[in-house]
């Protein structure tokens, strides 16, 4: 029997779950342990914590509390783990759960990367789309004529930072959002939104922990939000262990997410499989100071890929250095105004960026001043032909995502916050 060492209820909040927390600290308990080598399984709920729903409108997104974000299971003891050594977390199987077996994906102002700046609409839209799975794919009833296999994975793998390695990050990322004082850098510690359910928890230090714990968005040292779309069933993650035990969580399960993730993956809820050994003095003797990942022979790659490149051109034409980020906006924006061309609205397109199985690559770097970033779109994926040349492109009228309610969307175009945005 593989024990299950924490189990979601579906009829709670997630901040009401036993053994779920939402923010990384050296002080938070551990929920259970686990052997090294022992299989064990750890039930995930999706990383908005149940506050997305199954429907046709998008008014939940808006509603969004990202105070709360990343219900992670754990923290997990691991016997025998201690600071300096590396842990092995392999991936043996992710599931989403018999009991919600559909996922979503989103966008809305402020949280995706890909915002076109001369898209003067680009701060009004919001909206998402539901995938139902069907065994190893997934297909959506708001993003219509594509299909694709399961790249299901965690998103968040990580230890607990030390105290030392606690207070550098927030003192790093204070100093940049102290620098940048008119755009969102970094979510800084706050109390509000955050839990630890654990009955036994004194209240002094759980008010501590809330005070003093880092926000779970950004990857780190420790992994963290690393959402690597290969860690699939069979592939292997290394991490540092900062403090005795490693107190290892996850979560943030994905069913599938392209390279890059510009916004939402299909967040689900689910179930991880996985088996964790030590090695020794790993930090020292290997030198991974930083995740490490082996990746898996049983990932699904789409090798039939039609291919963008982007540099790091501005939209308005301004020469920007070595920017590699901006090198991948330009080859979204590429490809999403070319499936545009085929009847998809801008948020369906936008949702696919983050969703399908894109594989990105960073080309060149040393060509100075550009670095190019190239995405390539897998063309089986899609249920009609998307090759170029193969006779005139046909707009066809493909289902929209889910929208906001009318009385939603006029109070939102009117100037009234989104809450969590």
């Amino acid at each position: 029997m593989v024990p299950t060492l924490v189990k979601i209820d579906f009829g709670k909040p997630a901040s009401a779950q036993k053994g779920i927390h939402n923010r990384f600290h050296p002080d938070i308990p551990v929920v259970a342990s686990i052997e090294p080598g022992q299989i064990v399984k750890v039930e995930c709920i999706d990383y908005s914590g149940g506050q997305v729903g199954n429907n046709d409108c998008a008014d939940d997104i808006l509603d969004l509390d990202h105070s709360t974000d990343h219900a992670l299971s754990g923290p997990f003891n691991i016997v025998g783990a201690e600071p300096g050594d590396t842990l092995a977390v392999e991936v043996l199987d992710v599931q989403p759960s018999t009991e919600q077996p559909w996922g979503y994906s989103y966008i809305a102002p402020g949280v995706g990367s890909i915002d076109d700046p001369n898209d003067q609409d680009a701060d009004k839209r919001a909206a998402k789309s539901i995938w139902d799975f069907h065994g190893s794919s997934t297909s959506s009833r708001h993003i219509p004529g594509v299909e694709f296999q399961s790249r299901a994975h965690p998103g968040v793998l990580a230890t607990a930072p030390s105290a030392e390695l606690l207070a550098a990050w927030t003192k790093r990322e204070c100093e940049l959002v102290n620098n940048c004082p008119h755009t969102f850098v970094a979510p800084l510690p706050e109390a509000v939104g955050a839990f630890v359910n654990q009955d036994d928890l004194p209240e002094e230090l759980r008010q501590r922990i809330y005070r003093e714990g880092a926000r779970t968005g950004p990857s780190r040292e420790t992994a963290g939000n690393i959402d690597v779309g290969s860690l699939v069933a069979g592939s292997t993650m290394y991490l540092p262990v900062f403090v005795p035990g490693a107190k290892l969580s996850v979560g943030d399960l994905h069913f599938s997410e392209a390279d890059g993730e510009p916004t939402a993956a299909i967040e689900m809820a689910g179930i991880l499989t996985m088996t964790v050994s030590v090695i020794k003095r790993g930090v020292k003797e290997l030198g991974f100071t930083s995740p490490v990942y082996m990746t898996s022979p049983r990932e699904v790659i789409y090798r039939k890929q039609l291919t963008f490149t982007g540099i790091c051109v501005s939209p308005n034409g301004v020469q920007h250095f070595s920017d590699a980020t901006l090198a991948y906006q330009n080859a979204c924006w590429s490809a999403m105004r070319y499936l545009m061309k085929f009847g998809y609205s801008w948020e369906q397109v936008y949702m696919l960026m983050a969703t399908a199985p894109l594989e990105s690559r960073v080309i060149a770097t040393a060509n100075k001043p550009n670095t190019v970033v190239s995405l390539g779109l897998p063309v089986e994926i899609f249920k009609f032909d998307i090759m170029p040349g193969n006779g005139p492109i046909v707009a066809r009228d493909l289902r929209k995502p889910a929208a906001l309610s009318p009385a939603r969307l006029a109070a939102f175009l009117a100037g009234s916050s989104a809450n969590g945005h």
